[in-house]
């Protein structure tokens, strides 16, 4: 009976992980900085390996020594092909007087369209240069397709209005709603 039993437990263990859609497999970012892998910049802030049915992601967040001038953020996406981790996606944040800071805590990940490939929501902030705990934006930024979109909404109204980039208009409605509903609940300060 007990074999019985710890047989049915693994199959259905087995089952739920097989169903899973979207991993997020912890990484320890001092052990990443060291290991080769080809990000840009000198630190990383936050690192994410997120596998999908269909796709294996690195999602690296990095910026170059502490108090470069200009400030600058790299934001990539790697993906394996021919055995190598190759950059898919780039985006780069800078700013004239300006300091980005990623959110780590603040994040998601979902296959809203269900094609088994990563949707992703990040969210930094903006603040003026010398002063970290003023700030003045909080920006969602959305991988979709190897491609970024963002949405901004700003301390100067109390994070009431929302502006997105020319190229949101492009996501499917399916992806907007999944965004929305984390946009929505975010605390935004």
């Amino acid at each position: 009976m007990v074999t019985r039993i710890a047989t049915l437990l693994i199959v259905g263990l087995s089952v739920s992980v097989a169903q899973a859609q979207i991993t997020d497999i912890s990484v320890n970012k001092e052990n990443f900085e060291q290991s080769g892998f080809p990000y840009k910049g000198k630190r990383v802030l936050q690192v994410e390996h997120i596998t999908t049915s269909q796709e294996d992601n690195y999602i690296v967040f990095s910026k170059e020594e502490r108090n470069a001038d200009p400030d600058q953020l790299y934001i990539q996406q790697f993906q394996k092909i021919d055995n190598q981790w190759t950059a898919v996606a780039e985006d780069y944040v800078s700013e004239k007087g300006i300091v980005t800071s990623v959110w780590d805590a603040r994040k998601a990940f979902f296959d809203a369209d269900k094609d088994g490939h990563l949707d992703a929501i990040f969210v930094y902030s903006r603040h003026p240069k010398g002063d970290m705990d003023k700030q003045l934006s909080c920006i969602g930024l959305v991988l979709y397709k190897k491609q970024f979109y963002r949405l901004q909404a700003d301390q100067t109204d109390g994070y009431q209005k929302t502006t997105y980039s020319d190229n949101y208009k492009e996501l499917p409605e399916i992806v907007k709603d999944k965004v929305s509903q984390f946009w929505q609940n975010l605390d935004k300060e």
